[in-house]
């Protein structure tokens, strides 16, 4: 059994790499009054107090999460945050506001972007009655509401099935991969990694993924298979990675906690010339089998061992090294691009206050996938300064005929995390 807490672990790959933090914007209707958001965002923090933790470590070199009670912090800008340090009170959680976004950050460590949304929604609507509207609790955890064992939970390994997978894919690993954007990124000094924030009317999606076989993700993974194709015609195959919550499956549906672990669908370059229908069928099945159950127990054991394998090393930057030389995301099949998607989330009565929400990570080309009540938001993050895929991307929005919205390049600002 693991030594320490289920939430330190990722912190040793983090020491090595500043990847593992998270930031999602939230547009409003309204500008921010910044006032009353930090009130309301330190009242919403109380309420998840397992994410109100501070970094130690101990004499054998372990990452120790401490109780931390000092409030939120909130900051007035859209700049880089450094998470963990005085700037943040020492917690791995901070919000920022400019004009009529909220920027949440937070530590990958503790939850992704469906675990933030209860505390993202909590925050909201505090916000939003301390303005004087009137908002449903309905599907708000609020201090009202006690933490749960299901909110809490963590896996146990011995409860679960011991049975194989049936089937499984034999990925290649000579599939394109984006070298050559990092490349154009370390040539450029002035570089930024960036976004584009792209909406599509939620009602024309879904009755073109079910007119087409499909899902939100799998609709996703066929027309960025058709946007990698025309920017890249010289390449022969081309592998999605896409992110499986597989908390359900190990009997944590409810937890906070990030599991995640990724899915893969490789692709011959003449596929894309395939229908999208065609497309998405294909790309069902090959998810369908990789999301068996089996392969979820085996994926937890696995997460088991390398946390008792870290325990045993004595020294961070040991623990730290072996962390990231054993990494099962890191270390995984080279993908050509990244999917993302959070899901159905219920806004409630605070749909109508939000005009979009847009989850950031780091990633070479990624994809992270939202949906408020009436919208899919696309976070089309690249490192790339030039209009390559993106441009490809919106000529096969407009050949399949949807509507779209994108506004202007942004920089992501991703927040940093003082660990040691």
């Amino acid at each position: 059994m693991a030594k320490y807490d289920f939430d330190s672990y990722p912190l040793y790959e983090a020491k090595r790499h500043n990847v593992h933090v998270v930031k999602i914007r939230v547009i409003l209707t309204e500008k921010i009054k910044g006032d009353v958001l930090k009130e309301a965002s330190e009242k919403a923090f109380r309420r998840f107090s397992y994410y109100q933790k501070s970094i130690d470590v101990d004499e054998e070199g372990g990452f120790l999460l401490i109780d931390n009670e000092k409030p939120i912090c909130v900051f007035e800008g859209d700049n880089v945050i450094t998470l963990g340090s005085k700037e943040t009170n020492g917690l791995l959680f901070a919000i920022s506001y400019e004009k009529n976004n909220i920027y949440f950050h937070f530590a990958h460590n503790f939850c992704g972007a469906s675990g933030a949304m209860p505390w993202i929604k909590a925050t909201l609507y505090y916000y939003l009655i301390k303005l004087g509207h009137n908002i449903s609790k309905t599907a708000i955890m609020t201090e009202d509401d006690p933490i749960t064992k299901e909110e809490c939970a963590e896996p146990d390994i011995n409860s679960l099935p011991n049975r194989d997978a049936l089937g499984s894919f034999n990925f290649a690993r000579d599939s394109f991969t984006t070298r050559a954007d990092y490349f154009a990124r370390m040539q450029d000094p002035n570089g930024t990694d960036r976004y584009y924030p792209i909406s599509i009317p939620k009602d024309q999606f879904m009755n073109y993924a079910r007119g087409n076989d499909g899902s939100p993700i799998s609709i996703l993974s066929a027309l960025f298979l058709k946007m990698v194709a025309k920017a890249q015609p010289n390449e022969q195959k081309f592998t999605v990675g896409i992110a499986n919550n597989y908390r359900a499956d190990v009997g944590c549906p409810e937890t906070y906690r990030d599991m995640i672990r990724n899915m893969y669908v490789q692709y011959n370059a003449s596929m894309a010339d395939w229908p999208i229908d065609k497309l998405s069928t294909i790309t069902r099945g090959r998810m369908f089998l990789q999301m068996q159950p089996e392969i979820s127990y085996s994926q937890i054991r696995k997460v088991d061992t390398l946390h008792s394998n870290i325990d045993k090393i004595i020294g961070l930057d040991k623990k730290a090294d072996y962390a990231i030389a054993n990494s099962l995301l890191i270390n995984g099949i080279p993908f050509s691009y990244y999917i993302s998607y959070v899901g159905k989330v219920d806004w409630g009565d605070l749909g109508p206050y939000i005009l979009g929400v847009y989850t950031l990570t780091f990633g070479h080309l990624v994809f992270e996938i939202n949906a408020t009540n009436d919208k899919f938001c696309i976070t089309f993050q690249t490192v790339r300064k030039d209009d390559l895929y993106l441009k490809e991307f919106l000529q096969i929005l407009e050949q399949e005929d949807f509507s779209y919205s994108i506004d202007e390049p942004i920089d992501s600002k991703l927040p940093k995390m003082l660990l040691s």
